[in-house]
């Protein structure tokens, strides 16, 4: 047997026995890993909350309180909301007569207002007009076609050119028409906008609100129903309870003779229902109403 040939078992067992040790080292390690004993690489998680732990964030006291409580106060009072004061804007509006236009041959609904539309042959003979019923007629022919109230074979011809106004369109002519003084058109953008017609801007400046207001005090049931509808949300109007009751007495004069029946209709004390009586006559007395 050759030197060579003598030499390969003995370099076998040696390798044999590193690969042992080797293994034997490997299985150690992941025992040690698994039993949680040996370093290994923490994720990013998990050295956020060791940094954490060992340098905690330090909050800094608060060294001016009289600042902070103010600057509180003053958010407080910025959100606050401001009531309305209805019953001094409804005499006020009483002493304006330019808001509103005559209601004679005037439409008083957006159903009215499109018997009259259909009237002429398409809406681009319509659409012509700028006077404050024509206005309101066109905003009713637009409605319609929102709506699809048109019978199927004339929506093609009745609505091309209102469609191509956008879908504000109504509403942008109720809005000329109201700010021209329609009378119908203010209330029946008010009604479309229930929760924001007190501050809706009007084309010549002026605010749907003022319109409603004016009517209100010109006697329109729907009007001061609007008004009631506004006191009935909380915080929104000045003394809410005065401002129903005297709403109520308004609304109950224009269609009953007297006040006997007007305690059915009231809320609080006798006393709060005594000075809505009262104020509701003062108020009457300064719009000008009928007795």
């Amino acid at each position: 047997m050759s030197f060579q040939n003598a030499r390969k078992p003995a370099a076998m067992r040696w390798w044999l026995f590193a690969g042992c040790g080797v293994l034997g080292l490997g299985t150690i390690a992941l025992t040690a890993v698994l039993m949680g004993q040996w370093p290994t690489r923490a994720d990013p998680a998990t050295q956020i909350a060791a940094q954490s732990d060992v340098e905690p964030r330090i909050s800094r006291p608060v060294t001016n309180r009289h600042g902070l409580t103010a600057a509180s106060s003053t958010a407080s009072a910025s959100s606050a909301h401001v009531g309305i004061d209805v019953l001094s804007r409804l005499e006020t509006a009483g002493r304006d007569a330019t808001l509103i236009r005559p209601e004679s041959n005037l439409s008083n609904t957006l159903d009215e207002a499109l018997q009259r539309a259909l009237s002429f042959p398409d809406f681009g003979a319509l659409a012509g007009r700028t006077d404050p019923e024509g206005l309101f007629e066109a905003a009713a022919w637009v409605d319609a076609c929102e709506r699809g109230a048109f019978a199927a074979q004339d929506l093609s011809l009745r609505c091309r050119e209102p469609g191509r106004h956008g879908a504000q369109y109504t509403d942008d002519l109720l809005k000329q028409a109201a700010d021209a003084g329609q009378p119908g058109a203010v209330l029946t953008l008010a009604a479309r906008h229930p929760e924001q017609w007190v501050e809706i801007p009007l084309n010549g400046g002026g605010m749907l609100g003022d319109r409603v207001f004016a009517l209100a005090a010109l006697g329109r049931s729907a009007a001061l129903v609007l008004l009631s509808q506004l006191c009935a949300v909380p915080d929104v109007c000045v003394d809410e309870q005065l401002t129903r009751n005297v709403l109520a007495l308004l609304q109950l004069s224009i269609y009953k003779t007297g006040t006997s029946e007007a305690g059915d209709y009231l809320t609080g004390s006798e006393n709060n229902r005594r000075e809505a009586v009262e104020r509701a006559a003062r108020l009457r007395t300064a719009l000008q109403w009928p007795p």
